[in-house]
């Protein structure tokens, strides 16, 4: 019996998500473990989670995941790309076999050849385009349909799994994605986007987004809410003033050759508020989902050539398999299990450690009850186990 990976960020963890599960495990037989790299507090968008990695974790467990462990911080706020080379990697220092993924067209076979064609084709980005786009215009003049692909974002991230597993003994499962679009602005067919229950969720309709999720997720949700733990909401002041800082040091930079920092260095300056920011650093060229992920990693003091691939694994939730999984697991990486016990691992750790801590005391800040926004909850976590 082989072992399957999913890539999520579970933000929150919604009805479409359960399915995916499911059908996974239909597909491929019910004794089949499932494993999930998830985004940790940062999300792919380069944005703040609605709410924290251990709830959004645990949610997965109680519908079915077996182990989720967190993707690592440079890989969630990487492009495309490098989210998919992170997330594969710890995928495969789990054992994993296959790696499952939802996405628009369900069809494995025709992700995996327009994964092929990009490894191929080289193109010199054109003035006026997106990286991204750019890149659809090379594919298209050599494929229009594995071009089209790339017109869906889940799409998009099932081919860059399909890329980052070329090499590894590993096979995609294409699970087609039922209901509403990634970001449609209304429910169908008994499902809703996570952009819309975000959006409901920060506009206090929890009630709204009820009929859209697992009862255990919402269960989790309302106490979070209840709690004031969620919906979190970007800490701007916060941010703007390590920015710049970071400005007026002249570290303020990402080593892009394309005009990309002066363009960031001049919203920094010029902004009154972080959301002003990402709106004055924003082009046609520049999409707002790089904007924010460029300032969030300079805020959280992520290098520009900070590995994607996983050092260590750290763990949110276990569920009834995970711990067995674990032990195979430990041959390849350190696992994290208890965070105290971080100053234990090799000191050639320690700065990508403690970056994860300040990273999540910087989420902290983002809490809606002040009471939790102390430092050091880094160190006062651990993994949900469902017994």
């Amino acid at each position: 019996m082989g072992v399957c990976g999913i890539v999520a960020e579970y933000n929150p963890f919604h009805a479409g998500h359960a399915h995916h599960l499911a059908e996974t495990r239909r597909i491929l037989g019910e004794d089949t473990p499932l494993v999930c790299a998830m985004s940790g507090n940062f999300v792919q968008r380069g944005e703040f989670a609605l709410l924290d990695k251990y709830t959004r974790a645990e949610m997965a467990v109680r519908s079915g995941a077996d182990l989720v462990v967190e993707l690592p911080l440079a890989a969630a706020l990487s492009s495309a790309e490098g989210f998919a080379q992170g997330a594969i990697g710890v995928l495969a220092a789990l054992g994993c076999d296959a790696v499952s993924f939802g996405c628009e067209s369900g069809d494995a076979s025709a992700i995996a050849h327009a994964a092929e064609l990009l490894d191929e084709i080289a193109f010199i980005p054109e003035k006026g385009l997106s990286y991204a786009a750019a890149r659809q215009q090379a594919l298209r003049r050599r494929d229009h349909a594995a071009a089209d692909l790339l017109d869906e974002p889940n799409n998009t991230l099932a081919i860059e799994y399909c890329r980052a597993m070329r090499g590894r003994s590993m096979r995609p499962v294409a699970v087609q994605r039922r209901g509403v679009g990634h970001d449609a602005s209304g429910p169908g067919g008994g499902f809703a986007s996570a952009s819309l229950l975000r959006e409901r969720l920060r506009a206090g309709q929890l009630a709204a987004c009820v009929p859209y999720l697992p009862e255990s997720s919402h269960v989790l949700l309302r106490r979070a809410v209840e709690d004031g733990r969620a919906p979190v909401s970007v800490p701007g002041h916060a941010l703007l003033t390590l920015l710049r800082r970071l400005l007026y040091e002249g570290r303020l930079t990402t080593g892009s050759a394309d005009g990309f920092d002066e363009r960031l260095q001049n919203a920094v300056y010029r902004a009154v508020t972080y959301a002003d920011a990402v709106e004055l650093a924003q082009t046609r060229c520049f999409p707002a989902a790089r904007v924010r992920r460029a300032l969030l990693r300079l805020a959280l003091s992520v290098p520009r050539d900070a590995a994607v691939q996983p050092q260590y694994l750290r763990v949110l939730a276990i569920g009834a398999r995970g711990a067995a999984l674990l032990r195979t697991a430990s041959d390849n990486l350190p696992v994290i299990v208890k965070p105290v016990s971080e100053k234990q691992l090799p000191e050639a750790l320690q700065t990508d450690l403690l970056r994860d801590a300040f990273a999540d005391d910087l989420f902290a800040l983002a809490l809606p009850d002040s009471a939790h926004r102390g430092g050091g909850t880094h160190f006062q976590k651990t993994p949900f186990c469902l017994k």
